[in-house]
């Protein structure tokens, strides 16, 4: 089993949710998180010219199965692409999965 995480800008959110949805993959989590970048930004707030180095960005993770991986992240990068291309995709390993309701483990409780 694995997380597909990719981190986005808000502004890419609907357009990978569709992708993932088409794709078959119903369940996900996404929260908004923020990021730094190489670059910052100079931004004017109540007169004052302020350096900006943190963006807002929004995570998604996808719980897959090891078959399903490439699917998600297909489905993730066609979403993106529509709306600038930009973001990262990040794939960890998960170690066990406790669905709390029916107490099932494993890619079942997936």
């Amino acid at each position: 089993m694995k997380m597909v995480v990719a981190v986005l800008r808000p502004e890419q959110l609907p357009t990978v949710k569709d992708a993932l949805f088409e794709a078959d993959f119903q369940h996900l989590t996404a929260t908004s998180v923020m990021g730094t970048a190489p670059k910052t930004e100079q931004q004017m707030f109540r007169g004052v010219r302020r350096e900006v180095s943190l963006f807002r960005r929004v995570r998604i993770e996808v719980a897959v199965t090891d078959a399903l991986v490439e699917r998600a992240i297909e489905a993730i990068t066609r979403g993106a692409k529509e709306t600038g291309g930009w973001g990262h995709i990040f794939v960890t390993e998960i170690s066990e999965v406790v669905k709390i309701w029916t107490g099932e483990r494993g890619p079942r409780a997936l």
